[in-house]
């Protein structure tokens, strides 16, 4: 069902929850090489869709999950550590990321109208993280973001999101949550947050729709017509 436009402006609206990568930033495919090459590394496969189709997962999740598909076992805590370093240095190699056209403007927008912003990220990428806040001073806090080092369960489990409801203080209905990867969308409509996907990488319009996303758009600029 189409995502119903905020009445008067932001109407009850008090916060919104954005996804980091695919998102505010331009880094998904940079990830999905930096995964490729790490699995690669050990003689496994990850093509670059299966990267798009479990973002938002925890780094261990992601390799448990590849493993347990590829190899039938799972993943060694050595491994682990092993996969994960080399998929952060392979991301390390590749051009640092870039914000979205729009993006710093709408969260102005968004903080002018009293509207609180938090990110509820699956990344542990020390190098998006650690500039985060820096790119966006004044307007993302360090204590208004939630990442995988937050979790337990990465997306698509409810908790990274009803973890973010639980710190900021905010009701469900008080928030909209913009995301751009089916299981980011699971895990916010999970935990009973409306929820808006950009669709910025790879994968069909119709698998962010079957997530349960409210509603499905390309750009930035494509978000203000439901903040109007």
């Amino acid at each position: 069902m189409q995502y119903e436009k905020i009445p008067n402006g932001f109407g009850n609206l008090k916060a919104i929850f954005f996804d980091m990568d695919g998102v505010i930033y331009d880094s998904m495919g940079n990830h999905a090489i930096a995964w490729n090459k790490a699995f690669a590394d050990l003689g496994v496969d990850f093509p670059l869709e299966q990267v798009y189709l479990n973002e938002g997962r925890t780094g261990s999740s992601t390799i448990q999950m590849c493993f347990a598909e590829k190899l039938g076992r799972r993943a060694t805590e050595a491994e682990i550590l092993h996969i994960y370093a080399k998929k952060s240095e392979f991301f390390e190699e590749l051009p640092n990321p870039v914000a979205y056209d729009g993006m710093k403007e709408l969260m102005q927008r968004i903080k002018d109208a009293g509207i609180a912003i938090w990110v509820v990220t699956g990344s542990a990428q020390e190098q998006l993280l650690d500039g985060l806040c820096n790119d966006f001073a004044g307007l993302i806090e360090k204590d208004r973001i939630v990442s995988a080092k937050d979790v337990r369960h990465g997306k698509p489990h409810p908790e990274p999101y009803l973890n973010a409801l639980k710190k900021s203080g905010f009701a469900a209905a008080e928030v909209l949550v913009v995301e751009n990867a089916p299981l980011g969308v699971e895990s916010a409509k999970a935990a009973g947050i409306r929820t808006i996907c950009i669709n910025t990488g790879i994968l069909a319009d119709q698998i962010l729709w079957s997530a349960g996303a409210d509603a499905v758009v390309k750009e930035v600029k494509d978000l203000e017509k439901y903040l109007k």
